[in-house]
């Protein structure tokens, strides 16, 4: 009875499935169509849920293209927060960089960015949510190798690396989807005093570089230390342009907040922000500046002025360390009025007509050049160079400056224009060619952006073929190379200025003519405690404006410094006492200007290998990043699972404010319609690494290279399509059987 009751509901079952099987309705197509409706269904809802719609964005990111219109998933995020205390004549930084992985991969990122070029970068840390990772200093091939095993295994871990004094790179692996990962680097500086004023220039953007030179293949191209992701291929000249050519973009905003505490020591007469909009709240003689969340596309600059009788003619500070003592000293020479140089001089003047240069770096350096030819003298002589892939005089020799020439020559300013690579070498040696009158003093004045990757080799040229002239150096624009701008001007035996607007050509260049037209401070002489190390060894001429500064180390913080010097006719003297020092962190400054000065002697051929060695350990006992040490830090957590993908991305940089940049360096998002993976695309300009000035573009040029991006859009678009597709042509087999068989 029982079975035959299984049997009867066993019927009865089979009956209510026939009466809703649709498959006895369908033939083999048809049900071979089903499960390709569910496949596309399911991939449909894969689409990542970090997408956004353009209406949505309300600010300037970087976002890659997805299949839906309309619609964009946005790359890895960066925002950067500065936290400066100035205390007289010293600064102490810290940066936070939070790198913030918006996709749905474990990502890589990988950011170039500037920092002053005498920054003494000391610490790395390393925050993930409440942990705090301490960087640790390392020689430069082991650094990378301590970050490469730990990225492999999994681990959270950066790496900080100098490329160039004044341009860093940050590396943070294995950032999980969805998490930020903050990356803390502080470092110290001198601040520096000029004509009355001391100022905070702090770079917020990277002018690219251009990279002579023939392109580097095959074996003479591998290089542990030179291998980078940049637009520009490596080259004999410049050996590691792939590590200092980083991609740029229109779209994205690399968001920077900076909160100021500066303590000047005397009251103030003049505080300002030059570039930017800031918050300043005073309180006694202390001042709090703040600037809002800015993009990162022109560097800070903030400037003080002492009260009128406030003016320090002296300042020291000193810092005891290990059982050894620090010494920080900056004397200020008199001002003498009225006393200007008799001397007849020859003026040439260097103007940088390359592509870097288009927009507003060309028109501030037209207007500099302007009026640097209407403060010339009658007893003076002139010419002027211009250069960009190749260079030409406007005079075969200097000619007198009288009113027919400086016509003439005005013209031949007026006529200029930005194009082309910036080939320096030609330029410098046409303006250093042998004269044929030693009677007039020789002064250079070299205008440009500096926008180069081969500093070296053009400070070895300043070097060799300056002889008894002096090079002042222009700064132009809103980010230019401060590296190379002082360096040359320091090899020159001249001074430097920045030119960042163009309302402030007319009141730099008068300065600067002031320092050309009144006497030097020479015969500099220094009286030290015994048994003293100091840097510079040798201290250069002092130009009008310019105050002394010292780094000492010295085996007990007491004693005098004294320094002595002839200006025009008359002796001057002054010296400061060590045991009335203010304390201040002065050893890390000390250390800098050693490894600066020893960096000084390779350029001027020097043992290498010895100073390299003497860099590396100078560097690790102080702590500090250089071309030989890296700062690393690696959590000891295992964080991405083992079967995990990890993708790497370059984070691009804003472009310069007033800049355009070549078509090669633009960054392009394009997703692959088959697959959703991302990539960079390539084009083929015609001078691979020679800047060219382009209208905003969105694509990218790099006939040597191709970088991927992280693929994290899927191609949820076509997949719907599909499943609509499959949908309604089943639909429609469907009713067309059921009807066939109804008529039956």
């Amino acid at each position: 009875m029982y079975k035959l009751q299984k049997l009867r509901n066993q019927k009865s079952s089979f009956k209510n499935f026939e009466r809703f099987n649709i498959f006895k309705y369908l033939n083999p197509l048809e049900i071979i169509l089903i499960p390709l409706l569910l496949f596309s269904l399911t991939r449909a809802e894969e689409a990542p849920s970090a997408l956004v719609n353009i209406d949505d964005i309300s600010s300037g990111e970087l976002v890659f293209y997805t299949d839906t219109v309309g619609e964009f998933l946005p790359a890895t995020k960066l925002s950067t927060v500065v936290d400066m205390k100035i205390s007289g004549m010293v600064s102490r930084v810290n940066l936070k960089q939070s790198f913030i992985n918006t996709g749905n991969d474990w990502t890589e990122a990988l950011y170039v960015f500037p920092l002053p070029e005498d920054a003494a970068v000391d610490s790395l840390k390393m925050i993930i949510g409440d942990r705090i990772i301490v960087g640790e200093i390392q020689e430069k091939q082991q650094a990378k190798e301590t970050y490469e095993r730990a990225k492999e295994a999994g681990y959270q871990t950066s790496l900080v690396e100098q490329e160039r004094p004044n341009m860093f790179t940050t590396s943070v692996a294995n950032i999980a989807p969805g998490q930020t990962i903050i990356i803390e680097i502080s470092y110290i500086e001198t601040l520096s005093l000029t004509d009355n004023s001391f100022s905070m220039r702090f770079p917020l953007a990277i002018t690219p570089r251009y990279i002579p030179g023939a392109k580097l293949v095959g074996e003479e191209n591998i290089n542990y230390q030179n291998t980078g992701n940049g637009w520009a291929a490596n080259t004999d000249q410049v050996p590691d342009a792939s590590k200092i050519t980083p991609y740029y973009s229109d779209a994205i905003k690399n968001p920077v907040k900076m909160h100021i505490e500066l303590d000047a020591g005397f009251p103030l007469e003049l505080l300002e922000s030059r570039y930017h909009d800031v918050k300043i709240l005073q309180t006694d003689n202390t001042y709090s500046i703040d600037l809002d969340t800015n993009p990162s596309n022109k560097d800070f600059e903030l400037v003080w002025t002492p009260k009128l009788g406030s003016e320090p003619g002296a300042a020291v500070f000193s810092e005891n360390l290990d059982g050894e003592a620090y010494a920080l000293v900056m004397l200020v020479p008199p001002k003498l009025e009225n006393i200007q140089s008799t001397i007849a001089r020859e003026m040439i003047f260097i103007i940088d007509t390359s592509g870097s240069m288009s927009g507003t770096s060309m028109r501030q350096a037209k207007d500099s050049l302007e009026l640097a030819l209407n403060r010339l003298n009658s007893r003076d002589k002139f010419n002027i160079v211009e250069f960009n892939s190749t260079a030409s005089e406007l005079f075969g020799q200097s000619q007198k400056a009288n009113a027919r020439n400086i016509a003439r020559a005005h013209q031949f300013v007026k006529s200029l224009q930005a194009d082309g690579g910036t080939e320096m070498v030609p330029a410098l040696n046409l303006a250093l060619k042998n004269r044929t009158d030693d009677s007039f003093l020789r002064q250079v004045v070299f205008i440009t952006d500096g926008s180069v990757g081969n500093e070296t080799e053009l400070f070895q040229l300043i070097e060799r073929k300056l002889k008894d002239a002096n090079l002042f150096t222009v700064a132009i624009g809103s980010a230019p190379n401060s590296y190379f701008m002082r360096k040359a001007a320091e090899f020159g035996r001249g001074s430097f200025v920045y030119i960042s607007d163009v309302a402030e050509v007319k009141e730099k260049m008068a300065k600067l003519f002031e320092k050309l037209e009144k006497p030097v401070l020479t015969n500099v002489d220094l009286k030290l405690p015994q048994g003293s190390e100091v840097y510079p060894k040798i201290v250069p001429n002092l130009y009008a404006g310019e105050p002394v500064v010292l780094s000492i180390k010295l085996a007990r913080a007491d004693g005098e410094v004294r320094i002595s010097g002839n200006i025009a006719d008359k002796t001057w003297s002054r010296s400061v006492n060590l045991a009335n020092a203010a304390s201040g962190e002065v050893a890390q400054v000390w250390a800098r200007a050693k490894i600066e000065s020893l960096n000084d002697e390779m350029i001027r051929g020097g043992d290498y290998s010895k100073l390299e060695k003497d860099i590396t350990e100078l560097a690790l006992k102080h702590h500090l990043i250089t071309d030989y040490t890296s700062l690393v830090a690696v959590d000891k957590t295992p964080a991405r699972p083992a079967q995990e993908d990890l993708t790497t991305e370059d984070l691009p940089l804003e472009v310069p404010d007033g800049q355009t940049v070549a078509q090669e360096m633009i960054v392009s998002e394009e997703v692959d319609a088959i697959d959703g993976s991302l990539s960079l695309k390539t084009a083929s300009p015609s001078a691979p690494n020679a800047p060219m000035p382009m209208a905003n573009s969105v694509s990218i040029g790099n006939s040597n290279q191709a970088l991927g991006y992280p693929n994290t859009a899927t191609p949820a678009q076509l997949n719907l399509l599909i499943s609509l597709l499959c949908f309604l042509l089943a639909f429609a087999l469907f009713l067309k059987r059921r009807q066939i068989r109804t008529k039956q």
